[in-house]
């Protein structure tokens, strides 16, 4: 039988807590910050130091992808008197892995209800989380996103945390990483042919790196498509609520400001030609300079990125497609979820996703290991300061501090 498609219909009564896509920050803030400054010169155009990817670069990655963060032998000493399903939870809610409310993860009874269920039967705990998503802005990303090492120091991290797992519960984890490319390829203005060959990438590359046993690659549109005409009928209500209304929901004013210009910096500008004294001015996060096109691009955006989530959370497809999965965000959120540092520094020393930038390398100080960071390709593409590490292909995969001219 057909769901009814009213509004009313889905809105969370007064004593429930909205979905995790819906709740809190559900856009992460993604524009340049006010400490790079712009050159004069299109930085793109400049010479800049450049290599090859090597053998010994694969080793490099992997090493990325461990936490400094975390003591696996600290961690068993400090939570030895604790039953098993209650160190599993303790794991996950280290510092190293998750950036949300430790204390509302910790006593929230369904997680541990669906840890201890799994413990009871011999199966692996499984984690669910939408990520990995096509974004063709411009100072991101010089070229087409495809894959590159910051998606490999991810995938890997996680598959790090299916392995930490298991090494105290031997059935171990099963990340279920469900890609947004071809969701959200509407709003974000790619095609989809950008955002199927992203997601084919990331499947080969689990497949490549030998973690396809931890890290499952899934398409939501896969999923959403077994509730077509209901998830057609919810997205056209909620476009229209959310272009007629745009603080619905008691969203404050200061909010959407801010999710406006992250929707701003991560839309598809790359096909509307901009000269680089354009993006400057467009992007620079004092200008004070606006594109009546793009901003009304991105207000139309944000409110078809807002339906679609909505319409999303309407069909239930996260509970009947994966009911024994915990949830996990790349969000900050004030409701019990798992806050997963998507790489090791993520909402740390980053604050971008991977797919919103480019892996830059960075020394580590007074003897610490190297860490990865994100930033705006902009912002390091012609530096000479950084080299630019290349594939065969030509891809850049991440820059490095560029050693010095003797």
């Amino acid at each position: 039988m057909l769901m009814s498609a009213s509004l009313s219909a889905s809105v969370p009564a007064a004593n429930q807590q909205l979905p995790a896509g819906l709740s809190g920050e559900i856009i992460s803030r993604s524009q340049i910050g006010h400490e790079f400054i712009w050159p004069k010169n299109d930085p793109r155009s400049q010479w800049q130091p450049q290599r090859t990817y090597g053998p010994g670069d694969d080793a490099r990655i992997r090493r990325l992808s461990i936490s400094q963060h975390f003591d696996m032998d600290a961690f068993l000493e400090r939570t030895k008197a604790l039953d098993l399903p209650s160190r599993i939870i303790e794991l996950l809610n280290h510092n190293a892995f998750q950036f949300n409310s430790r204390k509302k993860f910790r006593e929230c009874d369904q997680w541990r209800q669906m840890v201890t269920d799994a413990c009871e039967k011999g199966a692996p705990i499984e984690i669910l989380i939408l990520a990995f998503c096509v974004i063709s802005n411009p100072t991101k990303r010089v070229q087409p996103t495809e894959v590159t090492a910051a998606d490999d120091v991810s995938l890997l991290h996680m598959d790090n945390i299916a392995r930490h797992i298991a090494s105290i519960y031997p059935p171990g984890a099963i990340l279920h990483v469900i890609s947004d490319s071809t969701f959200y390829a509407l709003p974000l203005g790619v095609t989809s042919v950008e955002a199927q060959n992203y997601l084919i990438q990331l499947r080969q590359r689990t497949e490549e790196l030998q973690i396809a046993d931890t890290i499952k690659i899934h398409d939501i549109s896969d999923y959403l498509s077994n509730y077509n005409q209901f998830f057609h009928n919810r997205f056209e209500i909620w476009r229209a609520k959310f272009l007629s209304d745009p603080l619905s929901h008691d969203l404050l004013a200061d909010e959407y400001q801010r999710w406006h210009a992250s929707m701003r910096a991560t839309l598809n500008s790359r096909r509307m030609g901009f000269s680089y004294e354009q993006l400057a001015a467009l992007f620079c996060a004092d200008s004070g300079i606006s594109l009546a096109h793009l901003d009304d691009s991105a207000t139309l955006a944000l409110a078809e990125y807002r339906a679609l989530k909505a319409a999303a959370a309407d069909t239930n497809w996260e509970k009947h497609h994966f009911p024994n999965a915990i949830r996990a965000t790349i969000h900050a959120k004030k409701i019990p979820v798992l806050g997963l540092r998507l790489y090791p520094e993520y909402k740390l020393g980053s604050r971008l996703l991977p797919y919103h930038g480019i892996a830059v390398m960075v020394p580590g100080d007074n003897g610490d290991a190297e860490r990865m960071e994100i930033r705006h390709e902009i912002t390091v593409i012609g530096n000479p300061s950084f080299t630019r590490v290349v594939d065969e292909k030509g891809l850049t995969q991440f820059y490095e501090p560029s050693t010095p001219r003797v």
